[in-house]
């Protein structure tokens, strides 16, 4: 029973990274979207993301 519990565990931990990675390349393609369409939004997130890279 042992080894049945830790491969869940290990399948559970693998699959969190796996989401984790899955979710940062996507952020990174988001921002990297945003700032080249900066010049079309002044508000939120994106006007902030703007200012911190100097592209506002």
């Amino acid at each position: 029973m042992k080894f049945f519990t830790n491969k869940i565990r290990y399948s559970i931990l693998v699959g969190l990274a796996a989401y984790g990675t899955y979710k940062l390349i996507f952020d990174i393609i988001g921002i990297g979207f945003t700032l080249q369409n900066c010049h079309l939004s002044s508000e939120g997130t994106i006007a902030m993301i703007c200012y911190l890279f100097g592209l506002s």
